[in-house]
């Protein structure tokens, strides 16, 4: 949707709004270089209205990941550096009023080339580590001072394969394409796409240092991506109490492994048991190029959960209504899966749901907002955010597209900021008129 000048009447309404009303940020990055800070307040009970607050050129020129500390008021940004070689790290103080500028920027540093995802690990005192993985190569470990967003470098981590794996156009080489940190608070799982592995590093809270553990082998070609740790409320008798949920690009899988300990902070074991397509059991060709890319843990009543996937490339839903009222032209779209996780252990693994447009083309990435009834989707090749309702209840997605903004470039990570102390400025946007 193009930023237009809002109606009069609309415009009282904004005007008379609580200032608790308008205090939801989201921060996009873009292919374009960009990061774009947009206002998403509510007009009455049902209607959103989601406005661009400003856009910032430092972290250019490919901004791949956004990484949010909202305590501490810091944002993070990751430029994949396409054209120059290497990427960068800039980090931000988020600035908590809407008059102006959004971001200040702390400190820019030019890192080895392709980050494309990032961590902060909490440690002793205070203290963090951001931990970064590098598509091209590798991960790189910084310390972070969380009053200021100023950084410095620890150690970098050089990933080798012993041969490339059996999908040969993806697997030449190493491909970490995530970095996460498990629930004990102890260790980092890096999926590497490239070599098939999850790679497992202990952290040391005190010192921050990293060190290898072995790895965990995953189905060979299969490409892991993406992957989502928790917190089982099934049997310990059978599965344990900590799961792990992992995406595969290239097998277009959700797996879920039961997660248990070695002694003496040794390692991590991780057993398989579910696995299926992110589409679910579908037979349908357009499925056949599928690229899954984000996977997300999100609550339902009476304390379940359910897992959301994101697939690219696989228009699965034909000349639907377009995201913005205004617009007749109808469009064609990927797809979010969800997958619900039994309460009990029952011996089902994962429930496949159903799928849902995800407003356009390639959702790199979404997330949810803090109560989880409002999934923000970022579209690559459509360059645009859409704001998706969700039922809490039963978990289904998107029944009511609440707002949406265009034009901002290949979108590659999104996030919410729901900080209580924001100011009330709105800035220049669209009404989403749902």
């Amino acid at each position: 949707m193009l930023f237009t000048s809002l109606p009069l009447l609309v415009l009282a309404a904004l005007a008379a709004i609580p200032s608790t009303t308008s205090a939801t940020r989201l921060y996009v990055s873009s292919y374009a270089g960009t990061i774009t800070t947009l206002g998403l307040s509510t007009i009455g009970n049902s209607s959103y209205y989601l406005a661009k607050l400003d856009t910032n050129m430092g972290c250019a020129p490919n901004a791949s990941w956004l990484q949010i500390d909202v305590k501490h008021r810091n944002l993070f940004c990751l430029d994949e550096g396409f054209p120059v070689g290497n990427g960068s790290l800039t980090s931000f103080k988020i600035k908590n009023d809407d008059t102006g500028k959004t971001l200040a920027p702390v400190k820019h540093t030019l890192i080895p080339d392709a980050p494309v995802n990032s961590a902060i690990f909490h440690g002793a005192n205070g203290t963090q580590l951001l931990a970064v993985a590098h598509y091209a190569w590798g991960l790189t470990t910084w310390k972070v001072d969380p009053v200021t967003a100023a950084y410095t470098s620890l150690q970098h981590f050089n990933f080798t394969i012993l041969k490339p794996g059996p999908n040969a156009a993806r697997q030449a080489a190493a491909h970490p394409h995530q970095v996460i940190v498990d629930p004990t608070n102890r260790y980092l799982v890096v999926p590497d796409l490239g070599a098939d592995l999850l790679r497992i590093f202990y952290v040391d809270p005190t010192t921050l240092q990293i060190s290898p553990r072995p790895s965990v082998n995953v189905t060979p070609g299969s490409g892991p991506r993406h992957g989502v740790f928790y917190a089982s409320r099934r049997s310990k008798a059978s599965r344990g109490e900590i799961e792990y949920f992992l995406v595969s690009e290239l097998s277009s899988t959700l797996t879920g492994y039961s997660v248990s300990y070695l002694p003496n902070n040794t390692g991590i074991q991780m057993t398989p048991f579910a696995s299926g397509h992110t589409y679910g059991s579908l037979n349908n060709t357009v499925f056949a190029g599928n690229a899954p890319a984000e996977v997300a843990l999100a609550p339902i009543a009476h304390g379940g959960h359910q897992l959301i996937v994101s697939n690219r490339n696989a228009t699965f839903f034909k000349n639907i209504a377009n995201p913005d009222p205004k617009n007749s032209t109808m469009i064609d779209s990927d797809t979010l899966a969800s997958f619900t996780i039994p309460r009990s252990d029952d011996g089902k693994g994962v429930q496949f749901n159903d799928l849902t447009p995800a407003g356009g083309s390639f959702p790199r990435h979404f997330s949810l907002n803090k109560k989880g009834n409002l999934v923000a989707v970022g579209l690559q090749n459509s360059g645009r955010v859409v704001i998706y309702d969700r039922c809490t209840e039963s978990g289904r997605i998107g029944d009511k597209v609440l707002a949406d903004i265009e034009g901002l470039g290949a979108v590659t990570s999104i996030v919410w900021d729901e900080y209580e102390g924001m100011g009330k400025g709105m800035g220049n946007g669209t009404y989403g008129g749902h």
